[in-house]
């Protein structure tokens, strides 16, 4: 009966020793089990939002690409060229002398004539105000420019007066004095002597002058425009 006691109160307490561990177990697994899928969510979390995304694909230009850096479009070029407005491929100066006669009739005796020798500045304009996107091509593999453009024209005739020679008046035996010039005659004369240096800027020699130098001049601001060295061709209109 002791013996029975004994094993009684044993058991007992071995019965509440182990229910004791399974309790502390239970709260262990209930603990730990939450704390891994925190850890598993913030994780993920940190994947999802702070993973760095693919960077957009970058273009690396060739050699002979880097060549246009400055991109060139029809419209923006020629919105440039625009505003250059015109340019003056050649400039000059010209001469000229004119005779004025008051002679009496055809005898030697009674000539009466002067020599004028006039200077002018002159030039020729190419005007870009009005071209327009048909007017020009781009080839950007061959780094060409091709433009349609109409061609030089006189643009001014400046007789320098400061520069104008004045000669003594020839004079038979019964005329004397120097030959003496209104204004409206003198300018008269200047209309006469303008009209004059027009016609020589037409001369081939020096208008075809006018025409290369288009070109050079075109070249060196369309290069400044491109920020580039670039072939010009231009195709001027009839």
């Amino acid at each position: 009966m002791n013996l029975c006691k004994e094993g009684f109160f044993i058991f007992i307490p071995n019965f509440f020793k182990g229910k004791k561990k399974k309790s502390k177990l239970h709260f262990k697994i209930s603990f730990i089990l939450p704390l891994i899928f925190i850890i598993i969510g913030i994780f993920l979390g940190y994947k999802i939002f702070t993973k760095p995304k693919t960077p957009p694909k970058q273009w690396t230009l060739t050699e002979n690409e880097n060549k246009n850096v400055k991109f060139l479009t029809e419209e923006s070029l020629v919105k440039e060229i625009r505003d250059v407005n015109k340019i003056i491929p050649l400039e000059i100066e010209l001469s000229e002398t004119i005779v004025v006669d008051k002679s009496w009739g055809d005898f030697e005796v009674f000539k009466k004539i002067k020599r004028i020798k006039f200077f002018a500045n002159c030039s020729y304009a190419v005007d870009l105000s009005a071209i327009e996107n048909k007017d020009i091509t781009i080839n950007k593999f061959k780094n060409e420019i091709t433009l349609s453009l109409p061609k030089p024209k006189v643009f001014s005739v400046d007789i320098d007066e400061d520069k104008t020679i004045y000669e003594e008046s020839s004079n038979g035996l019964l005329r004397f004095g120097d030959i003496k010039l209104t204004s409206e005659e003198f300018g008269v004369i200047q209309m006469e002597v303008a009209k004059t240096f027009e016609s020589k800027m037409n001369d081939p020699e020096i208008y075809n002058k006018a025409v290369s130098n288009t070109t050079i001049v075109l070249e060196k601001v369309l290069n400044q425009i491109a920020n580039n060295e670039m072939k010009v061709t231009i195709n001027f209109k009839d």
